[in-house]
């Protein structure tokens, strides 16, 4: 079974991602963590995937060493320099926060090689 992790400081943001992502990814477990979790918690909790902040992801792809394990940044703006720099960082994907779940199947699901449950309202 694949494992998203959501790392954010805010606890109510990690609560609504985890909800939207539970319903998309009903095959996937979903654990939540404050953003300075890092590195042990992901490998602790195996996951498939890490979701986080911009300033997270860029932390774990600059200061740590990541297994192979797919980054995807939360950002406020999709500007060409943030693309740019998600790029540069080798981050798999970039979703605008507040995350949509479209948005967020598109970018997950794939990462997961599964598809997302039909109904992504």
């Amino acid at each position: 079974m694949p494992t998203i992790l959501v790392l954010d400081d805010d606890a109510g943001a990690r609560d609504g991602l985890a909800a939207t992502l539970r319903k998309l990814f009903a095959h996937a477990r979903v654990v939540t963590a404050p953003g300075d979790a890092g590195l042990a918690v992901v490998a602790r909790e195996g996951a498939s995937v890490v979701l986080a902040s911009l300033t997270v992801a860029e932390r774990l792809c600059r200061v740590e060493t990541l297994p192979s394990v797919p980054v995807v940044a939360l950002t406020g703006e999709m500007s060409p320099d943030t693309l740019l720099r998600v790029e540069a960082l080798g981050i798999a994907g970039a979703v605008r926060a507040p995350a949509a779940a479209g948005p967020l199947a598109a970018v997950i699901g794939p990462l997961l090689d599964a598809p997302p449950a039909r109904d992504h309202r």
